[in-house]
This record gives structure tokens, C-alpha cells and sequence, in this order.
């Protein structure tokens, strides 16, 4: 799938504030007040563009049956113990914003082992990344030391630099002047699958 023109994008990022804002997606003249079109037929024409392309799927049968393909909200209904969360607006707490959480450029990768398992990253997991060739101090990350890749905290002092394991079990990794290292990226959230509930796509 190519990236949105100019215009198509602000048709994308119109829906995808109202839906956010209002829960349901945006009826073709709502769509046009809101970016001050006076024709609805512009509008249905955008639109049949955006399904072409992807962009959006469309339901026949609704005059608000438009779903963003690439860009999702997932609602925060309530805070659960052991209860069952109701949907209803009174529960409503505000959305995640998929697209805020995942960048064009992310990438994820699977984590072997339990050395960062007092930060809740287990074996198993998957870790999506952001790239970057530089990262904070204190922050976890993808790190090329040497020629193995590992994800570790990342500490610098007047010592030197470090890969810090969030294990007790394991050592502290010192990166030496002459190593070759590498910063592959930063670690923006890890995705956990239950057995049965997910169904990985390999090319």
C-alpha cells in the first residue's frame, strides 16, 4: 500500500479524529462540513478512492460504515480486577491511537531468553523498536555488540558505556572502545500473544 496524497491524508486524519472523538465514524456530510466541502460528490469520490487504494473500507449498508484499514483507535473501556468490562460510555476512558504507537519505520523482534524479566519482557515476547543510532541513558534498546544482537538497558557513566541486563542471574555487558557496536533501536512496547489467540504472518 502507497502513502496518501496530500489530500487524501487530510480525509484520513479528518475520520480518524472523529472517530476518536466521537466513537463512530463520520457520516459523507459531516465529512464535507468538516473540511468545508459543498458537494457530498466530492466526498463519495475521495472515498471510492480510499477504498481502492486501501486506505479505508467501507460498509454499503451504512451511511457511517467507514473503517480506517491502517489506522486504529482501540477503546479504554474501564480498569478491571477480576470483573468483566461493561462497553458502554459511562465506562469510556479515551482510545489508544495505534498509528501513535507505531511508526512506518518500526519493526519487531522476538526475544529469546529471560534476562529482561524483572522489566516484564519475557521469553517469547515481541519487542517493536523504533530505529534510532543513538539512545538515552537508562532506556532499553536493540544493541549490535560484536556481531550478536541483544536488548538490554543502556547505561553510561564516567566508566563507560554498558548493556545492562534486567536479571540478576545474568552480567553486566561493558562495551569497549575497540568493539564494534551499534545502536539498533529503542524499545516502544512489547507485545505478548496467548497460545491460541494470534496468527503470526511469515514471508
Amino acid at each position: 500500500m502507497s502513502e496518501p496524497t496530500k489530500r487524501q491524508k487530510q480525509f484520513l486524519d479528518f475520520i480518524e479524529s472523529f472517530i476518536e472523538e466521537k466513537g463512530y465514524s463520520p457520516s459523507m456530510r459531516e465529512i464535507g462540513e468538516g473540511l468545508k466541502l459543498s458537494s457530498t460528490a466530492s466526498v463519495k469520490k475521495m472515498l471510492d478512492r480510499l477504498a481502492e487504494s486501501g486506505f479505508i473500507r467501507r460498509a454499503s449498508s451504512s451511511a457511517r460504515g467507514i473503517e480506517l484499514s491502517r489506522r486504529h483507535s482501540i477503546p479504554i473501556i474501564g480498569r478491571i480486577k477480576a470483573g468483566m468490562p461493561v462497553m458502554s460510555e459511562e465506562n469510556l476512558e479515551g482510545y489508544i491511537s495505534v498509528k501513535d504507537l507505531v511508526r512506518s519505520d518500526s519493526f519487531f523482534l522476538r526475544v529469546e531468553g529471560d534476562s529482561m524479566k524483572n522489566k516484564g519482557i519475557l521469553d517469547g515476547d515481541f519487542a517493536l523498536l523504533r530505529p534510532s543510532p543513538v539512545i538515552d541513558n537508562g532506556k532499553i534498546g536493540a544493541f549490535r555488540l560484536n556481531g550478536e544482537i541483544t536488548l538490554k538497558t543502556f547505561r553510561r557513566n564516567r566508566d563507560g558505556m554498558f548493556l545492562v541486563p534486567e536479571n540478576d542471574d545474568y552480567p553486566i555487558i561493558p562495551v569497549h572502545d575497540g568493539d564494534d557496536f551499534e545502536v539498533i533501536g529503542i524499545l516502544d512496547m512489547v507485545l505478548r500473544f496467548f497460545k491460541g489467540n494470534y496468527d503470526i504472518k511469515y514471508s
